[in-house]
Order: structure tokens, then C-alpha cells, then sequence
């Protein structure tokens, strides 16, 4: 039985009414399949809302995790464009997809994946998607300006503190929301700037939920001193204002030595560090210090010993170090390199062997060896870039950091009763 995915997705309204929407899509997907096959499973994933210029897509995500855990054998959707509008997400997915030896199939454009013009249709495909894409993009930012300009408010939901009339901003009806904005700037231009407390003060006077990244919005945006700014156009005078350009700088200017929202902490060894002592599992949890800074900690609900990460990374990071090379050659065609190198120097003494006994034309034999020899000196290059080059480890994102440890650490072990922390790193190899 063939295990078939599906994927649906619809951005915006217009999309659903224009023959985008989800149940055409679907209808689409599941015909395709009745025509094609006789025995499969069909599993079809759903995106609303979202766009395609993005990865950040809650069942495009859970779509690639199942379809490789699953090992499915077709990934099936309407068009190129429900799947991707950007030519470097293209690229990587057909390369995650063809890793896990899963078919790309768009019904509604034939595209063979497996040669090399069949993947230049499928890439000038997505050049014009993105392209459609972006120039939708520049129509939508111009038709925003314009709305600025005339004094409209282009956007669907008002900010706190006003309410949205005939396109126009008002102050809002609901006092309660005209309090806690200025509440908000007359707390930090008094350099009473504690984002918890402001929090927590807002939640109980005006039982109103806002976190710190939503309080860092309010106290930048200029339109609560009457001014409306959007990528360089400036329109004073837009809306009433409920801030004094007073209290707006004064408030920004005390804002900016608070530390920003501190960042949520990331597990890069999540699940993969274990306790020497006793052979139980660490779970992971975290710490704040000054100025807001976190800290990770592996902790052992048995012995009660803990572990930093930042501990475990300096112990380890020379291993570590050539994790991040090692992750680089094997995404790189390192290995498939030097597998086609070793092909074509077979290949010569194949046709050494060939010339001494059946006595090939020997223009025919140099012409054919040189070529060899050519390609070999060109692939040979390529590995001496790739060698050249490094990956540092402590220069990657975190999430890269965590992807790279996930696919080459099996497990780490922490020793306690030893002077000082010993650990060892297993690594897997495949």
C-alpha cells in the first residue's frame, strides 16, 4: 500500500473565492489519486492563513517530519504555488524530499524531478512564483502608502487605544484602552521602568493581558503622538493624538536602557543527556541571572545533580567544532564527490585495461582518458574548497547549533563523582 500526503493551502479570502480554496484543493488531490492508484493511503494536511513565502508553516512542518518518519511515497498537491513562492525553500525541499526518497507530484503541472531539465522547469517555475509573489507584494505596500497619505488607516485591526471608523482612526469608546496607553508612557517617561511590574500593574488595574514584547510595541509607535510613519512616509496630523510628543521621547529615551525581553531559552541537548551516576535521563530547565540572561541547566531527578549547558559546550567544544565541518561536508556533496571520483579513476583502468586487450583507436582512448582526467582535477577542486572551508560552531543560529548536535549525538553522559565533570560524547554514524 502506497503512503500518500497531501497538502492544501489558502492564504487570504480572495484565494478561497478565486478557486483556491481548500475544498477544490482537496477534491483535486483525492480525484488524482483515485485515477492513479488503486492501493494507497491518503493523509491530506491543511494551511490556512498562512503564506508561501515562508517555511514557518505549522503543517507544512508537521507535513515534512511525518512524510520522512512515515517514509511516504508521493507528497501531492495542487500547484507549485500552494507549496512554496520562494526559489531557495524550491530548492530545499526537493532536496529534503528526494533525500527520503519521497515523489514531488503537482496535478496541476507535470514535472519529472528525477533529470536535469525536469528540475530547471520545476526552478523556473518557482522563479516566476516568486516573482508573483513579490510584485503582489510591492502593489500591496504601494496601495498601503497611498492609504496613508490620504489619512486612512490601511490595516484591519486598530491599535490600542483607538477604534477604526470608516477607515479612519477615533479614539477609543472603550476608556479602559485610552487609560492603559498612557499609563504605559507616563510609567516610563517617570523612569518607572520595570517591564514585569507595568505588566502585572496593567493585568490588575485594568484587567488587561499584555506581555513585554506587546508593551515594547506600544512605546514605539509614533501614532499615538498624532504622526503615522510607514517605510519612509511620514503624515502629520493623521489621527488625534492621545501622547504629547513630550512624553512619547521622554518615555522612548528612558525604554532604551531597559533591557529588552529576555530571550526564551533553547535545549540544544534536549533528550540526549543522561545521568553516569544512576542511568537516568536529565530533563532540562533554566535559569535567569542579571540583565535577564538565561541559563540552561540539565538536571537529574534522581541524584539531584545538574549540569550547565554552557559547561557541557566549553568541555566539548573541539568535538563540537568538528560536528559543525562534518555537518558542512555532508551538505556540501562531499562524499558524493569523492565517490564520483573514485568511479571515474575505476573507470580509467577499465579502459587501460580495454586498450591493452582489444586495442582501441588510441586517439579514441586519449580523448576518452582525458576526459577522466578532467573531471577528476575539476571535482578535486571542489573538495579542496570544501576542505578549506569551516563551519564555527559558536558563530551558528541555536537552532542550527541544535539541529547539527540532534544529528550526529546519540547520547552524553555526565559524570558527578569524579573531581570536576567528565563527559563523554557518542557520536552516531551512519
Amino acid at each position: 500500500m502506497q503512503k500518500i500526503f497531501g497538502y492544501v493551502r489558502e492564504s487570504t479570502m480572495q484565494q478561497a473565492m478565486h478557486g483556491y480554496n481548500i475544498e477544490e484543493q482537496k477534491r483535486v488531490i483525492e480525484d488524482y489519486c483515485k485515477y492513479h492508484f488503486k492501493d494507497y493511503e491518503l493523509e491530506i494536511f491543511v494551511e490556512k492563513g498562512k503564506s508561501a513565502t515562508s517555511m514557518n508553516r505549522p503543517e507544512l512542518q508537521n507535513l515534512l517530519d511525518k512524510a520522512r518518519k512515515a517514509k511516504a511515497n508521493k507528497v501531492i498537491f495542487h500547484s507549485l504555488d500552494r507549496l512554496t513562492r520562494d526559489i531557495a525553500d524550491l530548492y530545499w525541499l526537493i532536496n529534503y524530499f528526494d533525500k527520503h526518497q519521497i515523489e514531488l507530484v503537482s496535478v496541476m503541472e507535470s514535472f519529472d524531478l528525477t533529470s536535469a531539465i525536469g528540475r530547471s522547469h520545476v526552478y523556473n517555475s518557482g522563479v516566476y512564483a516568486q516573482l508573483e509573489s513579490e510584485r503582489t507584494s510591492e502593489r500591496t505596500i504601494r496601495a498601503i502608502k497611498q492609504a496613508v497619505i490620504e489619512k486612512k488607516y490601511p490595516f484591519s485591526h486598530a491599535p490600542l487605544g483607538y477604534d477604526k471608523i470608516d477607515k479612519k482612526l477615533y479614539p477609543s469608546k472603550d476608556e479602559n484602552q485610552i487609560k492603559i496607553v498612557k499609563y504605559i508612557f507616563d510609567t516610563f517617561a517617570e523612569n518607572r521602568h520595570n517591564y514585569r511590574e507595568v505588566r502585572n500593574e496593567v493585568k490588575k488595574r485594568f484587567d488587561y493581558k499584555m506581555d513585554d514584547q506587546a508593551i515594547v510595541k506600544t512605546l514605539r509607535r509614533r501614532l499615538y503622538t498624532g504622526t503615522m510613519e510607514y517605510r519612509g512616509v511620514v503624515v502629520e496630523d493623521y489621527c488625534e493624538p492621545l501622547i504629547d510628543q513630550k512624553t512619547f521621547d521622554e518615555a522612548n529615551e528612558n525604554s532604551k536602557i531597559v533591557k529588552r525581553p529576555y530571550r526564551r531559552a533553547m535545549y540544544l541537548f534536549q533528550n540526549l543527556v543522561m545521568c553516569a551516576d544512576c542511568d537516568s535521563r536529565m530533563s532540562h530547565t533554566c535559569g535567569t541571572g542579571r540583565h535577564k540572561k538565561v541559563y540552561e541547566y540539565y538536571r537529574c531527578k534522581v541524584c539531584g545533580h545538574r549540569a550547565s549547558q554552557d559547561m557541557i559546550l566549553e568541555k566539548k567544544a573541539y568535538q563540537l567544532q568538528g560536528l559543525a565541518n562534518e555537518y558542512y561536508r555532508d551538505n556540501s556533496g562531499y562524499k558524493e564527490k569523492r565517490k564520483q571520483i573514485a568511479l571515474m579513476r575505476k573507470n580509467q583502468k577499465k579502459l587501460v585495461e580495454m586498450q591493452k586487450g582489444q586495442g582501441i583507436d588510441v586517439e579514441t582512448f586519449y580523448e576518452l582518458f582525458l576526459n577522466y582526467e578532467n573531471e577528476i582535477n575539476a571535482l578535486s577542486k571542489e573538495l579542496d574548497n570544501i576542505e578549506r572551508k569551516e563551519l564555527y560552531f559558536d558563530d551558528l543560529e541555536k537552532s542550527l547549533q541544535k539541529e547539527i548536535i540532534h544529528k550526529y549525538v546519540k547520547l552524553i553522559k555526565v559524570h558527578f563523582k569524579n573531581q570536576g565533570y567528565k563527559i563523554t560524547v557518542e557520536l552516531i554514524r551512519k
